[in-house]
């Protein structure tokens, strides 16, 4: 009984370390924007569409989960650590190709380690999800320091952090194929047939915006930062900042105190937030203006998806919305790139999600009494 126990402890600990490690390669393309524009000599338009790849792909490998779960986990960390070694070693032609695996790798790990995860512990399922979520969100702060810190960025020379990322991956992935031998997990069923059209339309704006400002602000945050003229320092506060502030948002949306707030007001106050960090950081670009703005912006972004993908599940049970969340996450970033580029100030590139921001909150105030949030 102990043993099972025991091996049950450790199976557990290694989901957590490998979901951890997901959060810290989610946060490494934006963290690492800045080195790899320059050392590849292209503009914030391709860097945009680096973006596009990186967050279209990873929906993808989140439907693309079937069968058994703990061979997607497998399968997951093997095609990140192909993307990520790919994109340490190769240059700007295949950088396309390699991100666009690596955020394959990332969505499908992540989506089997929750699957799994949610089945191993049914009894606890609710409990189970937020300490993954809070882990990641820990890994994901970890994720700039580890890609600019004078002990590592200069070691590893920036870019090449993808390759630490990829051993990493590596060593996840043996560790995981050591004990799927006698794991008896069951099938994936496959997905949902898609539809939104019972969906009010307003609440699919606010979840394809939402998801939209996050990947805008996390991708082009530490190059913002370093472009204003900051210190390293500073660079690396803000996009850990970001992230910091995403975990402590979900930490506090995690307690039964939370449960008691009116889900209408902490949308509409996080939505708020994230609006006014946004003005801030285009208004004052550089100094502690810019970190006390990243922590708001993260602050403010974490409540907003689990709140909206809960709203549109209690209007209908489906798929689509993942769907809907991967377009806005990959398109946003596109458009600040090519807004960037077109102006040449990565500074007029924010508007895009500052315009996105100030649409939900214009949406907010006009269906509050409506659809956006029922239930509370």
């Amino acid at each position: 009984m102990q043993q099972t126990e025991a091996g049950a402890s450790v199976k557990r600990t290694a989901m957590y370390c490998g979901f951890a490690a997901t959060g810290v390669g989610l946060s490494l393309p934006g963290a690492l924007m800045p080195v790899l524009l320059r050392h590849w000599a292209i503009g914030d338009a391709r860097g945009g569409v680096l973006l596009f790849c990186f967050y279209a792909a990873a929906p993808l490998g989140a439907f693309a989960v079937r069968g058994r779960r703990l061979r997607w986990v497998l399968a997951g960390s093997l095609f990140g650590m192909a993307g990520a070694a790919a994109l340490g070693l190769g240059g700007a032609l295949t950088a396309m190709a390699a991100i666009a695996l690596y955020g394959f790798g990332l969505g499908s790990t992540m989506t089997s380690i929750s699957l799994l995860q949610s089945q191993r512990f049914p009894a606890e399922r609710r409990l189970e999800l937020t300490r993954l979520n809070l882990v990641w969100a820990a890994g994901a702060a970890l994720g700039p320091w580890l890609a600019l810190s004078n002990r590592f960025g200069a070691a590893l020379r920036g870019h090449r952090v993808m390759l630490l990322a990829a051993t990493l991956f590596a060593a996840f992935s043996a560790w995981v194929a050591w004990f799927e031998r006698e794991d008896n997990d069951v099938d994936v069923a496959a997905p949902p047939r898609l539809s939104v059209l019972q969906v009010p339309w307003p609440l699919l704006a606010l979840v394809f915006c939402a998801t939209g400002v996050e990947a805008a602000a996390s991708g082009w945050l530490t190059a913002y930062a370093a472009r204003a003229g900051d210190s390293l320092r500073l660079t690396i506060g803000a996009g850990t900042l970001l992230w910091v502030g995403a975990l402590a948002a979900r930490a506090l949306h995690s307690t039964r105190w939370s449960q008691r707030l009116p889900e209408r007001a902490v949308l509409g106050g996080s939505i708020a937030l994230v609006a006014a960090a946004l003005a801030a950081l285009i208004a004052w670009p550089a100094g502690i203006v810019t970190l006390i703005a990243a922590g708001a912006l993260g602050f403010g972004t974490g409540p907003l998806y689990p709140l909206l993908v809960a709203a549109v599940l209690r209007q209908r049970e489906q798929s689509s919305v993942f769907v809907l969340a991967g377009i806005g996450a990959s398109t946003l970033p596109l458009l600040t790139g090519a807004v960037a580029g077109w102006t040449r100030s990565l500074r007029a590139g924010l508007g895009v999600p500052l315009a996105a921001a100030a649409m939900m909150l214009g949406l907010w105030m006009l269906h509050q009494d409506e659809h956006p949030t029922p239930g509370r």
